[in-house]
């Protein structure tokens, strides 16, 4: 718990904890405490209890949070020791009454206050308090609450940076606007809002004081984020406080559903209801699952949001509402829009960045809130860090402005890593430690903005439209029947048995290995049984005596042909050459494949798996020429962004966005084919110690430049021929 050097957080923490499992075995105050907050995080979140994986799930998750809690609470009173100034509504719910769950009330019950609070006041000075920012309360929380707690609640607390770069965002400043942070959490947005507000004040620190309250505010369902916020809120205003002659001050940090769906709370500040109509809107709204609630709070949304706020992407009935594992970021979003954000006011959200595409984001990219429309002005991609590394979920920074017809292209900033790890402590740390690329987004498709967005620069470079089939590997749902060890050779004959790819096999120009597969048709739904057992006899028994296994496979497509049957076979399957790439996860790494010489079965043809897509030709030029499109930068660029920065697959409607053109289209197509040979020819003869060849590094830089100089010239049609041998 730094900055305190005297405070033993460690100990501290061990003491309180053992010492609240000790009064909830005793029943009593606190276990009728924890029940009520048991049930109110269950009507704000739903039952993420039941995914905890404990035998007291409840009180694992209850106890953690009282002594966040508590040390919240300590810290709230060294903030008026140290100032003397009384925080008049330090218990969430104060201004609101949206739940009866004190836990201030039991921490001097739980561990005395000379044992406690009075232990960390004393520890804790002026100084001290002015270095107690959002990321520091963050770190707290993190340290005590357990991650898997934190993942069911969807908090995901954002760095100070990433809080900056966001209102840097907007496309008006906040100096002079009220600001609503409807899912506060620790209060980072908050305290980066008042910082722009101080460096713009003019007037007295008195005054600073009302003007800040009446203009900065904050909600959030969880009780102990509200208790975060309004302490980051004082710390981040401390000085004034301790300048003052006032004796009291309210935070406008308030305990209530900002969505309005499980309780519709009248907020009062200062005695008088609050305005609830704001100049911006701001945050990280909570990314938790649609699955995760409850089917009443589902139904909630779907009687008071869906229909009028047009939340339903996914056509059918309203009852798919999260279709596709989408979460509740968005729709969040766009109903606090509604809620909150007057004419004409402008909002910046943290939300995922593969809502850029796919069918999770077509809420946001319709870029209407009810018969509201949003421009879209600013997008910060950060998909190359991680703000985040707890869920690995990659971000990005929306800036919009309401009331406004969108356009586009809109401006886009791209961070990427710069010497070390990026910095999040702030703004300008990050600007200093991070890469920023400026580019522009538009719709794939110029006449529809709702289509995936995409990075200008991509757009001009590889794509458009692709010339050739793309394939999907074998799939026989049966790996232990036709996946073959060396062995199993001597039990059957080996002309049906190939060598097969799997995931871990294609490497960017070649083959690590490959495994042995049994392949018993030459097309899906061939009926051969009666040729198969003349012609491979061993080979029929083999698969007759696993005749059980092979027939109780679920997959319809293999209800087609003999019980042996295979899917994803056909002519293509058998084309002389192949460009084959690992459709699963993003491994751009694309290589031409043939026939292979293995030990037992000689020279055979090289057969793609069901993790795999492919180009099929019959003419080995145009296979080279495309792979060295596939493996040049342009395209790997352009991939990375199509597959949302490397977090999506490389499926067959990823790939097919890219221009994949005949060979007599491109001037420079001999050269390609030839380099790509080269290239084969290479990692072949040197396997992993290719990645250190020089010569490799000059063929991959000459295929880039070729690339780079067609894309660049307007792909102008120059050769009347496909090259040839």
């Amino acid at each position: 718990m730094a900055p305190f050097p005297e405070f033993d957080a460690d100990a501290e923490r061990r003491a309180y904890c053992n010492a609240a499992r000790e009064r909830l075995d005793e029943g009593g105050p606190l276990a009728a405490t924890r029940d009520r907050w048991a049930s109110y995080v269950r009507a704000t979140h739903g039952d993420v209890f039941a995914d905890l994986g404990a035998d007291d799930p409840v009180d694992r998750a209850f106890v953690e949070t009282c002594y966040v809690d508590f040390l919240l609470d300590s810290l709230l009173d060294a903030v008026e020791g140290n100032s003397g100034v009384t925080i008049t509504n330090r218990e969430p719910g104060t201004n609101s009454g949206a739940t009866g769950v004190a836990l201030g009330d039991h921490h001097d019950r739980v561990l005395s206050p000379d044992r406690g609070r009075a232990r960390i006041v004393s520890a804790v000075d002026g100084a001290d308090l002015r270095r107690l920012t959002p990321d520091r309360l963050r770190d707290l929380y993190t340290e005590v609450i357990s991650r898997d707690v934190r993942l069911a609640l969807g908090e995901y607390y954002t760095p100070r940076g990433v809080a900056d770069l966001a209102l840097d965002a907007l496309p008006a400043s906040v100096a002079d606007a009220t600001v609503l942070d409807p899912g506060c959490g620790s209060g980072v947005f908050l305290t980066a809002a008042l910082d722009r507000k101080r460096t713009a004040w003019s007037g007295a620190p008195e005054a600073f004081l009302d003007a800040a309250v009446t203009s900065v505010v904050g909600i959030d369902v969880n009780p102990v984020a509200v208790k975060s916020a309004t302490l980051a809120y004082c710390t981040a205003v401390f000085d004034e406080l301790d300048a003052s002659e006032r004796e009291q001050f309210a935070v406008p940090v308030f305990l209530t559903d900002a969505l309005g769906l499980t309780r519709d709370d009248e907020v009062e500040f200062r005695g008088e209801p609050l305005d609830t109509t704001f100049d911006t809107l701001v945050g990280n709204p909570p990314w938790i699952p649609w699955e995760r609630l409850s089917e009443r709070l589902k139904d909630r949304w779907r009687e008071r949001y869906v229909e009028p706020l047009d939340l339903q992407p996914h056509g059918g009935v309203a009852a798919r509402l999260g279709h596709s594992n989408d979460d509740v970021s968005v729709p969040f979003a766009w109903t606090c829009v509604h809620r909150y954000l007057r004419p004409g006011g402008t909002a910046a959200f943290v939300l995922k960045r593969d809502l850029m595409r796919g069918p999770a984001g077509a809420v946001l990219r319709r870029l209407r809130v009810g018969d509201r429309s949003l421009a879209l002005a600013d997008v910060q991609d950060l998909s190359a860090l991680e703000p985040f590394p707890e869920v690995g979920a990659n971000a990005a920074v929306y800036a919009f402005e309401a009331d406004t017809e969108p356009s586009f292209p809109v401006p886009a900033t791209v961070w990427t890593p710069g010497d070390g790890q990026p910095d999040f402590g702030s703004g300008p740390a990050f600007r200093e430690s991070a890469t920023s690329t400026g580019t522009e987004l538009v719709p794939l498709d110029p006449d529809d903005t709702t289509s995936a967005w995409l990075r200008a620069d991509a757009e001009r470079a590889a794509l458009g439209s692709c010339a050739h089939e793309i394939r999907h590997g074998l799939k026989d749902d049966a790996n232990a029947v036709f996946g073959l060890e060396r062995d199993d050779l001597d039990r059957i004959e080996h002309g049906l048995v190939y060598p097969y790819l799997k995931s871990r096999h294609v490497r960017k120009w070649g083959l690590t290995g490959h495994d042995l597969r049994l392949v018993p048709q030459a097309q899906a739904g061939e009926d051969n049984e009666a040729w198969l057992r003349e012609q491979y006899p061993e080979t029929y028994d083999y698969l007759a005596a696993n005749r059980e296994p092979l027939t109780d496979r679920s997959s319809s497509w293999l209800d087609r042909g003999p019980f042996y049957s295979v899917f994803g076979l056909g002519e293509y399957t058998w084309a002389d050459y192949k460009v084959a790439w690992c459709r699963l996860g993003f491994k751009p790494h694309f290589t031409v494949v043939s026939t292979r010489s293995d030990p037992d079965l000689g020279e055979k043809q090289v057969i793609p798996g069901d993790h795999y897509m492919f180009l099929a030709t019959d003419d080995r030029r145009t296979a080279h020429f495309l792979c060295a499109l596939l493996n040049a930068a342009p395209y790997q660029r352009t991939l990375r962004d199509l597959s949302s920065n490397g977090k999506a697959s490389l499926s067959k409607s990823v790939v097919s966005e890219l221009d994949l053109p005949a060979p007599a289209e491109c001037p420079h197509s001999d050269r390609l084919a030839d380099l790509s040979v080269d290239a084969h020819d290479r990692v072949a003869a040197a396997g992993e110690a290719a990645d250190e060849d020089p010569a490799l590094s000059a063929i991959e830089t000459e295929i880039d430049r070729l690339v780079e100089e067609w894309l660049a010239g307007g792909r102008d049609v120059v050769s009347a021929e496909v090259p040839g041998e």
